[in-house]
């Protein structure tokens, strides 16, 4: 298994996570943007914004949703999973729930 700093790019002042679907969960999610590309940003309250490659849909709590040219802003306060299944990734609020 990949360690999880490795997924990321120390460079940048927005964090690109090259691989989503394998990050535990993203807090304090205030934000979401959803380019035409397929990327996401999550604009996340207390650390630095997080770029998603890949993304096919966002299915997350809103309480404001509206467009700014070709992209879809999601204001929100939650934190988020990416899962991938069937080649389809997707970015949904994280289940607490603990399954035994």
């Amino acid at each position: 298994m990949m360690q999880l700093q490795t997924l990321f790019e120390k460079t940048r002042a927005v964090r690109y996570v090259e691989e989503p679907a394998a990050s535990p969960c993203f807090r304090s999610v205030s934000r979401i943007w959803q380019f035409p590309s397929g990327d996401v940003l999550l604009e996340l309250s207390e650390r630095r914004d997080c770029l998603l490659p890949n993304i096919d849909r966002v299915d997350v709590p809103a309480s404001e949703c509206h467009r700014v040219a070709e992209s879809v802003v999601i204001e929100t306060d939650t934190t988020v999973e990416v899962t991938a299944k069937d080649n389809i990734q997707k970015v949904t609020e994280f289940d607490r729930k603990i399954v035994l």
